[in-house]
């Protein structure tokens, strides 16, 4: 008898001391799924357009000033210096330019954007001299097109120098893309190349300068900065609030800058 009773305490302690065990050994673990879980169901809770995301930021220079661009698979954010900001996001990337501060705005579908900038050239096509370079740290392909002769005040290329009543001896025409490492949709690169009006089809513009005859350059559009950095998604959105009554270049030049265009070209 008391055999027994000692055999089944031992059982019975033993089976208490098991299951002490295993729900130690458990117990981190399920805390851990627990934890993740409800991370998961916080995150899911964030509105998408308050996320940080990774995009590409470029800081560039042309005839219109300085422009700092952010670009990433979910969109494209233009801020020019002079007040103008461009954005498109993915999936329909139709285009708005906007103003802070103004409630008129330019609002245009992606298929219209990109036919105002009617020039189009495919890079594949260019059976000239090519050199992978860098330019501000960013892997670039350069295309060199001999020119060897004045620019003519009239032709496309010497609109740039009229003002300044030049008709310099140009060598080369040099114009550098991005390199295909750099990965960004084509709506993206279309938005971006038109805008800076870049001949090069679903291409990102870095470079585009001409080459005089006594080796000094003379840059229409220049990357200055490259660097990727984290922004919230919502940089991506359209402004609430906008009515769009608003030409896109009077968007990018602003209203005063129009009104002087307008009394120049006045008789």
């Amino acid at each position: 008898m008391l055999k027994s009773y000692k055999a089944a305490l031992i059982a019975t302690v033993s089976l208490i001391l098991s299951s002490c065990f295993a729900a130690m050994a458990a117990g981190p673990q399920t805390a851990g799924q627990n934890a993740a879980k409800t991370a998961a169901a916080r995150l899911s809770d964030v509105p998408v357009s308050s996320r940080a995301i990774k995009v590409w930021e470029v800081t560039q220079s042309s005839n219109w000033g300085k422009s700092k661009i952010k670009a990433c698979s979910q969109g494209i954010r233009i801020e020019a210096n002079q007040g103008s900001i461009l954005v498109a996001k993915a999936p329909t990337w139709e285009v708005v330019v906007f103003r802070k501060g103004q409630k008129k705005a330019s609002k245009n579908s992606y298929a219209k954007f990109i036919t105002k900038y009617p020039t189009r050239s495919h890079a594949e096509k260019f059976r000239g001299v090519k050199r992978l370079i860098k330019i501000a740290g960013a892997p670039a392909m350069q295309y060199v097109m001999p020119l060897n002769r004045r620019l003519d005040a009239a032709d496309g290329f010497g609109h740039t120098f009229q003002a300044k009543l030049e008709t310099p001896y140009v060598s080369n025409m040099m114009m550098s893309i991005a390199a295909d490492s750099i990965q960004l949709p084509p709506q993206a690169k279309e938005i971006w190349r038109t805008y800076f009006e870049f001949s090069f089809v679903e291409k990102v513009p870095l470079e585009y300068y001409m080459e005089l005859g006594d080796g000094s350059k003379r840059y229409q559009f220049q990357t200055l900065s490259q660097r990727y950095v984290n922004v919230p998604a919502s940089e991506f959105d359209h402004p609430n609030g906008l009515e769009y009554t608003g030409e896109f270049m009077q968007m990018i030049y602003g209203q005063k800058m129009e009104d002087v265009a307008d009394l120049l070209m006045s008789p």
